[in-house]
């Protein structure tokens, strides 16, 4: 069978490509395309939008912590300076109730005058208090290490009493003297007998005719003479407090000073 010859031209091409690959692309400038910018209400654009509204909110919250803060400071230093002024008056006032109204310099000069002396007066009392309670506790001595009275002494003060308020028992007394003198003073006795306090100590001598008026201690003053072989005899009151003192009958025998002494509570 003979070919059938079709006719073919390039219209017939184009139109044949255009319908398979569709129309063909110009080869001219390229067309351009307009951006659009992005929504709103993309999800980045609502991320920013929190965030910045988030600062603000904070910036505005450190704000009114900030003046809170402040507000409160003010507040403490007034409370602290009304409290402070408070005080001041109320000493103010003390003083004004305490001190007096004075007429005149003289006046003030007799107020200050009787305060120091009360005030003189009350430690006074104080001190006084204060030894008494030293001579109640306050153990005088009697007898140095290693020493003890001569026999005659000894012996009496196996029986003797001082009769008082309490009766107490004559204890012997030998302590080592080397002073000039034949018996010591006051001071030195105060020293010899361990005083609590010897610039104050309450001593006095007596003779014993005058302390044994009554002959009640014959044998003890005899029993201290015939120790120190006839020297001299002496009584040495020793106050240590408002009722009770000790009597020492002394002599003296070589460096030594013997005697014996008693406890009397004279009320």
């Amino acid at each position: 069978m003979a070919k059938r010859s079709v006719p073919f031209s390039f219209k017939t091409y184009g139109r044949l490509r255009e319908s398979i690959f569709g129309p063909l692309r110009s080869t001219g400038a390229r067309q351009q395309v307009p951006r659009t910018r992005p929504s709103d209400s993309s999800p980045t654009k609502q991320r920013q939008r929190s965030f910045a509204t988030g600062s603000r909110l904070l910036r505005s919250d450190d704000n009114e912590i900030r003046g809170a803060r402040d507000s409160l400071t003010t507040v403490s230093e007034a409370t602290s300076t009304a409290a402070t002024t408070s005080t001041r008056a109320q000493r103010l006032a003390v003083t004004t109730a305490t001190a007096p109204e004075m007429a005149s310099d003289e006046d003030y000069m007799a107020f200050l005058d009787k305060a120091n002396k009360d005030a003189d007066d009350a430690h006074a009392q104080a001190d006084e208090t204060v030894r008494a309670q030293a001579g109640s506790r306050a153990q005088l001595k009697a007898l140095d290490a290693g020493q003890t009275a001569p026999q005659s002494i000894v012996d009496v003060c196996k029986s003797a009493v001082y009769t008082s308020d309490a009766d107490e028992p004559f204890e012997q007394v030998s302590l080592k003297y080397t002073g000039g003198s034949s018996l010591p003073d006051e001071e030195e006795f105060a020293k010899l007998i361990n005083h609590w306090d010897v610039a104050q100590a309450d001593i006095s001598i007596m003779d014993p005719l005058d302390w044994d008026a009554n002959g009640q201690y014959t044998k003890v003053i005899e029993a201290v003479r015939d120790a120190s072989k006839g020297n001299d005899v002496r009584v040495y009151k020793v106050v240590r407090d408002a009722t009770r003192v000790e009597y020492w009958v002394i002599t003296r025998e070589g460096e030594r000073i013997v005697g014996a002494k008693a406890l009397a509570v004279e009320s």
